[in-house]
C-alpha cells in the first residue's frame, strides 16, 4: 500500500468514525428528547386533567353559593319581617300600657270617690 493510499483510508475511516459519533449523538439527544418530550405531554396530560377536575369542581361551588346566598336573601327576608312585627308588638304594647295606667288612674280616683262618698 502507498502512503496516500493509507492516509486515504486513514481519513475515511476517520471521518466514518466521526460520522458515527454524530449520528450516535444525534440518536442519544433525539432519544433524550423523545424522552422528556414524552414526560412533558405526560405532565401537561395531567395537568389539563386537573384543570377539567378543578373547573368541575368550581362550577359545583358556585351552584352551592348561589343556593347558600338565595337562603341567606331570604333569612333576610325572614329578619326584616320578624323587624315589622317585633316593632307593631313594641308599639302595641306600649298602646297597652298606656291603657292600663288611665284605667289604673280611674280606678284610684273611682275608689277616692266612694272613699269619699262613704265617709258622708
Amino acid at each position: 500500500m502507498n502512503p496516500d493510499e493509507t492516509y486515504s483510508v486513514a481519513h475515511i475511516l476517520g471521518g466514518g468514525f466521526a460520522s458515527l459519533l454524530v449520528v450516535g449523538f444525534l440518536l442519544q439527544k433525539f432519544f433524550t428528547g423523545f424522552k422528556r418530550e414524552s414526560t412533558e405531554n405526560s405532565v401537561l396530560n395531567m395537568m389539563h386533567q386537573e384543570l377539567e377536575r378543578m373547573s368541575e369542581q368550581n362550577t359545583k361551588l358556585s351552584l352551592e353559593l348561589g343556593k347558600l346566598q338565595e337562603e341567606v336573601i331570604e333569612l333576610n327576608q325572614q329578619i326584616r319581617n320578624l323587624t315589622t312585627e317585633n316593632q307593631r308588638l313594641h308599639e302595641e304594647i306600649c298602646t297597652l300600657t298606656k291603657e292600663i295606667t288611665k284605667l289604673k288612674e280611674l280606678s284610684i280616683v273611682k275608689h277616692k270617690e266612694t272613699t269619699w262618698h262613704d265617709q258622708d
